[in-house]
């Protein structure tokens, strides 16, 4: 046994009612995926942020019925006080930065690789058929589709793993696929859609690249498209997974893409239909850039307006695309790596003997 995983997934939350049955499905989802990782024999680690934790309600990791005795799985949490999501702007309509709270628990992360997951998806068998052989390439990133599903029944919690997954499979769902990119972003072709919800990557370049790049913002927009454009610009090449290897998310209310609306100015439709018909569409494409529109709104987050993703993402991946390097946004003490934040062992594997600095 060694002392240190080949696996780490990291993922966030925080008990305050996010979603009807929120509590219901991340226990599911987190134990469904221990029991995967324990039967395939793979030693790994979950890594649970609780982000700004809800002072009227107890603590997600306290409510979470997480196996205790398992043999290559172990479970961790670390708590992030209310203090400091405070800062970010927003913090008072958003009760979760979610850059920075994956960031927290990429940066405590041990293992050999790293993603970032969502605390209710799911993950298809064959994905654990792809980690267990141990054959990852520390210089590929890993890529597979998310499958969204609406669950209309919810007596499927009551399901068994297996055959929950296999009814997840049998549901109709919508996969989030490879995406066509305007030709005028001049971007290279990697599979970004929904890539926050799995992106498995050496932990070394996660290190490198310091997590999420910085957002001041609750608002987290393009962070995860970011870091697969800038570990491609340090020479990491994409690996996309075969068809029956899904992330099956199911559906809510609040799903971030859903809530995200373009706001548009009377001058800049005018424009946009100036330049696309008269000039090229290269022209409208820069126009956009330059002038930072359509800025993007976030539902039932009113005090923040976020930038054009063509300002935040196309600019800098583009630029990556023809050779520049990725700067990093983040300072050395990204993740909260220099603060005393509480930690908690859940659940201890065998191969875990290395002090953890958890309880």
């Amino acid at each position: 046994m060694s002392r240190e995983p080949y696996v780490s997934f990291v993922t966030w939350g925080r008990n305050d009612g996010y979603t009807p049955d929120y509590v219901r499905r991340v226990n599911r989802a987190t134990n469904c995926l221990a029991h995967q990782l324990e039967r395939a024999g793979i030693d790994s680690e979950i890594v649970i942020t609780e982000w700004n934790p809800a002072p009227d309600h107890p603590l997600l990791l306290e409510v979470l019925d997480i196996p205790r005795t398992l043999r290559h799985v172990s479970v961790r949490g670390v708590i992030v006080d209310p203090h400091y999501h405070r800062k970010y702007i927003g913090s008072q309509e958003r009760g979760v930065h979610s850059g920075e709270a994956a960031n927290v628990g990429v940066r405590r992360a041990r293992g050999r690789f790293v993603t970032v997951k969502a605390s209710d998806t799911f993950f298809s068998p064959p994905v654990l058929e792809m980690i267990r052989p141990r054959t990852l390439d520390p210089d590929t990133m890993y890529r597979m589709d998310r499958h969204d599903i609406a669950i209309t029944d919810p007596s499927i919690w009551d399901l068994d793993d297996d055959a929950l997954l296999a009814k997840f499979a049998a549901m109709p769902s919508a996969p989030h696929v490879w995406i066509d990119q305007p030709p005028a972003w001049r971007l290279r072709e990697l599979h970004t859609n929904a890539c926050g919800d799995f992106t498995l990557l050496a932990g070394a370049y996660w290190r490198l690249l310091r997590g999420y790049p910085r957002d001041e913002t609750v608002l987290s927009l393009d962070i995860d498209s970011l870091v697969m454009h800038a570990a491609a610009a340090l020479g990491v090449r994409e690996c996309r997974w075969p068809d029956d290897c899904r992330i099956y998310k199911p559906l809510h209310d609040n799903l971030n893409n859903a809530r995200i609306t373009q706001i548009w100015h009377p001058w800049q439709r005018k424009l946009e239909k100036l330049l696309a018909d008269k000039v090229s569409r290269e022209a409208a494409h820069r126009a956009r850039i330059w002038f930072d529109y359509p800025r993007r709104k976030i539902r039932n987050i009113e005090s923040v307006t976020g930038t054009s993703i063509e300002r935040n993402f196309v600019k800098p991946a583009s630029r990556w695309a023809v050779g520049a390097l990725p700067a990093v946004t983040q300072p050395r003490d990204w993740g909260l790596g220099e603060e005393p934040l509480e930690q908690r062992m859940l659940c201890r594997a065998d191969w875990d003997n290395a002090s953890t600095g958890a309880d």
